[in-house]
């Protein structure tokens, strides 16, 4: 057995492992055992070389896993957001307690990232940004809302969700936002000039298409969207924006971060109807 192939394998093994021991719980709300598992998780996804990413997605038991790892990690963050939002809305002190929120400087670098590529391709600041998917610790939506100074709308489609992210922008004495009930695949988007798809708004390639087919129609021709997506191996813990499959809209770049920061961007403009 060469280097490689022992090296896949064990990558695979490892993953096939996490994923079962992570089914295995009796639910995944923040914990040592559970923060252990995805901690583990994570870390096995980035430290694989990329060459070797296809080689494991391809493993016959990591293949058939690979709905289920997503759902568990989208299950996992969910839980985890939904406890940090509660943890900061009762804090004494709520911006000591969201600076303590261990991958909040990962939600700022991917959010700085976009604001970049936003002001690259807008070609003026946006008079409205919505993003779709902000979950009930919005700091995707609060980061826009302090990088562009301008009013800035985070959607979800879970009511409870949307509550706690109006408390949490509450307590921390965020501007300029605000939070609205809506499901991606039907909002009404057209009074915004930019639309941020968040990573999990579509549990898989196809459901994100069909999700990017509905938010075409739902906006005006020349909207930017900056779609969260994910490459390689990153792709078991987010489902990837099919680049062949972007109905009405031009792509216009994508990024790849190589470091921890797990989502790539990809940057498509509405193209004239």
């Amino acid at each position: 057995m060469t280097t490689e192939l022992s090296d896949t394998t064990l990558t695979a093994d490892r993953i096939v492992h996490l994923t079962d021991q992570l089914a295995a719980l009796p639910h995944l709300r923040p914990g040592p055992r559970t923060n252990a598992l995805f901690g583990d998780l994570v870390h096995t996804v980035l430290a694989a070389p990329e060459g070797q990413a296809r080689a494991v997605l391809d493993h016959p038991d990591v293949s058939s896993r690979q709905d289920t790892v997503r759902e568990l990690s989208a299950r996992g963050e969910t839980a985890l957001e939904h406890d940090w939002a509660a943890r900061i809305t009762a804090a004494p002190d709520p911006r000591a307690e969201l600076a303590a929120f261990p991958y909040l400087d990962n939600y700022r670098r991917l959010t700085a990232l976009e604001v970049r590529l936003l002001r690259e391709w807008a070609g003026a600041a946006p008079a409205a940004v919505a993003v779709v998917g902000c979950g009930p610790l919005p700091l995707s939506t609060l980061g826009y809302a302090d990088a562009l100074g301008g009013p800035v709308v985070g959607l979800d489609r879970d009511g409870a969700a949307v509550r706690l992210a109006r408390e949490v922008a509450a307590r921390t004495g965020a501007t300029g936002v605000r939070f609205e009930q809506a499901d991606a695949a039907d909002a009404d988007l057209r009074g915004y000039d930019v639309v941020v798809l968040a990573a999990l708004v579509g549990e898989t390639p196809t459901a994100k298409t069909a999700i990017l087919e509905r938010v075409a129609q739902a906006v005006r021709p020349g909207t930017l969207l900056l779609a969260r997506s994910a490459r390689g191996l990153r792709t078991l813990l987010y489902p990837p924006v099919d680049l062949a499959a972007t109905p009405g809209f031009d792509v216009l770049e994508v990024v790849h971060p190589t470091d921890d920061v797990i989502n790539s961007v990809v940057v498509a403009r509405r193209r004239p109807v």
